[in-house]
């Protein structure tokens, strides 16, 4: 995700991420909320491609709203990479 995008509490959200390079090691995904609590810990992203990744978030209707932030880290050997992301979830009732 290269810009903030917002979603309603409860939907589905396909996460993508394309790598400057092919075939990392692995490649995982946390999300934590506005309260820093942790709702994915270390997924394993699904491969699409060599360089392009995903993982889809279902989001609850319960969840708080607000922004969310995802960490997607690829590991290539020794050497490790992070690019931080956010979305924003909100209450359709609102």
């Amino acid at each position: 995700m290269s810009k903030q995008q917002t979603y309603e509490l409860g939907t589905a959200i396909r996460i993508t991420t394309v790598l400057s390079l092919a075939n990392p090691t692995s490649v995982k995904i946390t999300i934590k909320d506005q309260s820093n609590i942790t709702m994915v810990n270390a997924a394993s992203m699904t491969m699409d491609d060599p360089t392009v990744y995903t993982y889809i978030y279902q989001s609850n209707t319960t969840d708080s709203d607000g922004e969310y932030l995802i960490f997607i880290d690829a590991v290539y050997g020794s050497y490790n990479s992070r690019a931080v992301s956010e979305f924003v979830l909100i209450d359709s009732d609102l």
